[in-house]
């Protein structure tokens, strides 16, 4: 084992020796590179990364030549590499009334650089922006109501536009406008339309791409309302009004920044950054070339780590989106739409890591960065991201995925381990990204996790809509907490996720709780199209918007042993029901009030015949109001109530009971007295004051 030595201090012409140190991550790596080469160095390599701040000017990429490599942070070090450039020569003067601060930037000028992030005193600051946003609770009030579409009649989700009508009086032919973004939320995404231009005689908003989305806010037989989707307007100078906000004008390059109460120049530091990655680790596929190569001789990255290290200051861009292959319509669509058709798919990560083997980010900080955190793409296996602290993201934590069952082999990625990893304040810019999101993936362990504050959904499992065979499978989900989620900004989101066919994939002794959506969802647990095969057990969900348990439409689930409780709008829930298939086999849990409804049925088929089927369950109202089963109003051909009663005489819940089932509700637990009536219909109870990151001693 070599061991080397990298310091801000150091030189890249040292020897890398713990006097004279090496003092970049791209001049550490050319210079293990022809150590290598050089037959210097054969065995595995060690390079301990000292104290200070290391400036990175450009994403530092890493290929097969550097495998079996660790880079991890020296004892008592707190190494950052930093992408952002400290501002400073600030001219202040005033605007409107209040304290302005300006910079002018050549190069922004010469358009040789553009950023879209400004980093203030260790926060991220808001983009001028009409109405006043921002992605919490408070904020997400914050917004327009589009006022009239051309073709109201296209209903279809994918039934896009690029046009819409504000409402008289909100939208002006502002100067700045051609350079605003309008930031579109509807259903479970946010779509950013760019380059605006308002017909003054008309009164209509166009906009340089399309939506991928119809421009209702939601689907119609929710609530039975037609709303149009919500926006604003981000990057309008006309907008600058409020301490904290910042607009940067792309021609003159000049910068404005108001500055909140008490900054001055002196003490307030400034950053704005210079890339959009940190690391790209990437092995090679036989296609990433055009040499003739055998299709399975990929060539992986080995043994790569970075462990106790930070990465800060990253920027984001719009990635070009399309419809997925099987909505697209034949002929004559305009691409690309406004954003990513669910999860920010489209976004990556910060840090990435590809076509690798036995590769790890530990014990890493990921913060303020504009897009994903960190992502392990195609053809990963064996990887691991354990023990890291990911916060202010422009998109979601950690994402894992590859191919699916149309591409290649080598593509596929599974084995993952995402652990112990604390995230939170994610969806800053893309929304809809999500805490853990793994697309297609199999044989992956996501434990332990700490997910808070995110404006969709926390965990996200499976990529495939409907009953196809897809290679989602036996992933284990268990002891994450998640909680304070959605925030009622984007709908049709839940606190774990799963997509289509996942045969021996567990959902067990997580901890989710106060999941919040806009017009309608924010469910606990969310079984959606096509989910099959799944164990959901033990799991603690309550203080949802709607159900904390809900199946869009599923196969053959079996959900046992859980708690679900003060569901705003029902306790479980299925949406549609297929004819000949029963959705999930519904035992031994308890299920606690108040709520709207007991089991609730949605838009197709009914509850009561079907759905689930129930017994052995303990159900109880601390209020005396015993909620019934039903569909929601807009339905005419199914019972809206169905009194408890009723529900058992069409074969449901023979073996259940009303009863106390004497919980204690503790900070991190729930716990049932010894003599609960539901521990004697055979309900088995868990501990989940283990859920959440453990100490590094006690992970596995």
């Amino acid at each position: 084992m070599h061991t080397f030595h990298l310091s801000p201090r150091g030189l890249d012409s040292a020897p890398g020796s713990a006097q004279r140190p090496w003092a970049t991550l791209a001049g550490a790596r050319d210079n293990l590179c022809a150590l290598r080469k050089a037959g210097k160095v054969t065995d595995p390599v060690t390079v301990l990364v000292h104290d200070g701040r290391f400036a990175l000017k450009e994403t530092v990429n890493f290929g097969p030549e550097d495998s079996h490599t660790r880079y991890i942070a020296a004892p008592r070090a707190r190494p950052v590499f930093d992408g952002g450039e400290l501002l400073t020569g600030w001219q202040v003067g005033e605007r409107n009334g209040r304290a302005e601060w300006t910079l002018d930037l050549p190069e922004v000028a010469s358009g040789k650089w553009f950023f879209r992030s400004l980093f203030v005193n260790g926060l991220r600051a808001p983009r001028a922006r009409l109405p006043k946003f921002s992605p919490d609770t408070q904020g997400a009030k914050n917004v327009f109501r589009i006022g009239e579409i051309l073709h109201p009649e296209q209903t279809d989700l994918f039934a896009g536009n690029d046009t819409f009508k504000p409402v008289p009086g909100q939208v002006q032919n502002w100067a700045s406008l051609p350079d605003a973004e309008c930031v579109l939320l509807h259903y479970w995404i946010e779509e950013r339309l760019p380059r605006p231009a308002l017909n003054p005689r008309t009164g209509w908003l166009s906009f340089a791409r399309k939506s991928a989305f119809c421009l209702f806010e939601a689907y119609e037989n929710a609530f039975g309302k037609r709303d149009l989707a919500r926006y604003y307007l981000d990057n309008l100078f006309e907008a600058l009004t409020e301490p904290g906000e910042w607009y940067l004008n792309r021609e003159t390059g000049r910068l404005h920044y108001l500055p909140r109460p008490g900054e001055t120049p002196a003490n307030t530091a400034v950053s704005a950054p210079l890339l959009f990655a940190f690391v790209r680790a990437s092995g090679r596929f036989f296609n990433d070339t055009i040499n003739p190569v055998d299709a399975n001789a990929t060539v992986h990255v080995r043994g790569l780590e970075f462990s106790g290290l930070t990465f800060r200051h990253a920027d984001w861009f719009s990635p070009l989106a399309q419809l997925p292959p099987f909505h697209r319509k034949p002929y004559g669509e305009d691409t690309p739409i406004g954003g990513s058709v669910q999860a920010a798919h489209m976004v990556p990560g910060a840090i990435t890591i590809r076509a690798a083997r036995d590769c790890a980010v530990r014990d890493c900080t990921i913060e303020h960065a504009g897009l994903y955190g960190l992502e392990f793409d195609e053809g990963c296996r064996d990887c691991a991201a354990v023990g890291n602290h990911l916060h202010d993201l422009g998109a979601g934590g950690i994402r894992g995925g590859g191919t699916d069952l149309d591409g290649h082999l080598d593509g596929r990625t599974g084995h993952l381990t995402i652990s112990d990893n604390t995230i939170h304040h994610i969806g800053r810019i893309f929304h809809q990204g999500v805490g853990v999101f793994l697309g297609h993936a199999f044989d992956c362990v996501v434990a332990h996790n700490h997910i808070h504050d995110a404006c969709y959904t926390g965990i996200s499992t499976g990529w495939t809509w409907g009953f196809r065979e897809t290679p989602s499978r036996n992933n284990r989900i268990e002891h994450n907490l998640i909680h304070d989620i959605g925030a009622g900004i984007l709908s049709d989101m839940g606190g774990i996720y799963t997509l289509g066919v996942q045969p021996g994939t567990v959902l067990r002794g997580n901890h989710l709780h106060h999941i919040w959506s806009q017009a309608y969802g924010g469910w606990g647990i969310y079984l959606d199209e096509g989910t099959a095969h799944l164990i959901v057990e033990h799991n603690l969900v309550h203080d949802t918007k709607d159900a904390p348990f809900n199946i869009h439409y599923a196969r053959e689930n079996v959900v046992r042993h859980n708690i679900f409780a003060r569901g705003q709008h029902a306790l479980a829930s299925v949406y549609r029901i297929e004819p000949g298939s029963m959705s999930a086999t519904f035992l031994n849990n308890i299920l606690v009030g108040p709520s709207g409804k007991l089991f609730s049925g949605g838009y197709k088929g009914d509850i009561s015949r079907g759905a689930l089927e129930s017994n052995a369950n303990c159900f109880w109202f601390p209020d005396g109001k015993f909620a019934p089963s039903g569909h929601p109003d807009t339905r005419t051909d199914v019972p809206h109530n169905i009194s408890y009663a009723a529900w058992r005489r069409t074969g449901h819940d023979a073996l259940s009971i009303v009863a106390d089932p004497k919980l204690t509700e503790g900070r991190k637990t729930w716990r049932l007295a010894p003599n609960s009536p539901a521990l004697k219909l055979g309900f088995k109870p868990w501990d989940w004051s283990k859920c959440g990151p453990r100490p590094p001693a006690k992970r596995g």
